[in-house]
């Protein structure tokens, strides 16, 4: 006797990548909330399909067996959270998340990880701590993998914003070949590594304040194997600026809630000719009109060139009404 068992296919759009990339693919796709994870990726004859929210191709995919990861909660703690965030193999719960007495390694296990944090609000403070508590595992240290690059750094210290993540990708997806970059906030590395790995940058000057910041982009150079083509300048970048006036085509300046302290500094930076500067700023929503045109007549006043804008990018919601934005200013 044959017994013959229907499988429930569903349509969705499908994203193409070779084997040799899938891993890295995957990756990408969740990280940047693309995947659905409810359907199983599957061969697309010698490439690999992977089920997505959008795109042009569509295929039938087979749901996955596996259970809701919230029902998978349910079952280990009385009032589960409702979000959670992943840092390498560290699931970070909200800072008023509920886990009681419950099993934190089955916790962990659940959502596909080995250890747990409950997130807290970053130190106000000009180093930006973190001030993340990790509850469950011996030790903050992480390597997370985003946009086909990898961060190494230490949860418990330094920040990591995942909703930046749009920007990250950005940052790695310009051609930047030959061009020598001043990232003014480099942090753990968040455009630099990217620049570098991705954008083919000739050289990156980065600038950061925090040396726990440091060790972890210095880790995160190594382990992309770009360390050759960044010079690293600890200390308040008002004072390390000054060593690199008229070098940079490009200049980042990946401050919020404003850069604005710098962005004289920004200009100096440039090679004579002129460059590109990515200002980051948090805007009220309705006034963003008004803010690109007053920033725009600032750098050309203050440059004495023509200043215009090359792209907006709204990055995220920092707060009801106020946005986390971008303006990319080239100034020739």
């Amino acid at each position: 006797m044959v017994c013959l068992i229907a499988i429930m296919m569903t349509p969705a759009f499908a994203f193409i990548s070779s084997r040799d990339d899938a891993s890295g693919v995957h990756a990408d796709l969740k990280a940047n909330g693309l995947l659905i994870t409810e359907l199983k990726p599957m061969p697309y004859g010698d490439k690999i399909a992977f089920p997505v929210r959008k795109g042009d191709l569509e295929l039938n995919f087979e749901s996955v067996e596996n259970e809701n990861p919230h029902s998978k909660l349910s079952q280990l703690l009385d009032d589960p959270p409702l979000k959670w965030e992943i840092l390498g193999d560290v699931v970070v719960f909200p800072e008023d998340s509920k886990l009681g007495d419950g099993n934190l390694a089955s916790v962990a296990e659940a959502l596909g990880c080995t250890r747990v944090a409950i997130q807290a609000e970053i130190d106000s403070g000009i180093m930006r701590k973190s001030n993340l508590e990790l509850i469950h595992g011996d030790n903050g240290w992480v390597v997370h993998k985003e946009n086909f690059v990898d961060y190494e750094f230490d949860i418990t210290k330094v920040m990591f914003s995942s909703g930046n993540v749009t920007e990250r990708r950005r940052m790695g997806e310009f051609d930047m070949s030959g061009e020598t970059i001043v990232d003014a906030y480099c942090g753990i590395g968040y455009y630099t590594i990217p620049m570098l790995a991705r954008s083919n940058a000739a050289h990156v000057h980065a600038c950061e304040i925090n040396p726990d910041s440091i060790t972890a982009l210095q880790k995160g150079l190594a382990r992309n194997g770009v360390s050759h083509r960044c010079t690293i300048y600890h200390g308040d970048n008002r004072d390390t600026f000054q060593n690199l006036w008229g070098i940079a085509d490009r200049v980042i300046l990946g401050l919020i809630p404003s850069s604005q302290a710098t962005w004289a500094s920004a200009i100096k930076c440039l090679k004579p000719a002129g460059g590109i500067i990515h200002v980051h700023m948090n805007v009220e929503e309705n006034e963003i009109e008004e803010w690109i045109e007053k920033t725009l007549e600032w750098f050309s006043t203050v440059s004495g060139k023509d200043a215009t804008a090359s792209h907006f990018e709204k990055v995220k919601w920092y707060c009801p009404h106020i946005r986390h934005v971008v303006l990319d200013i080239e100034i020739s």
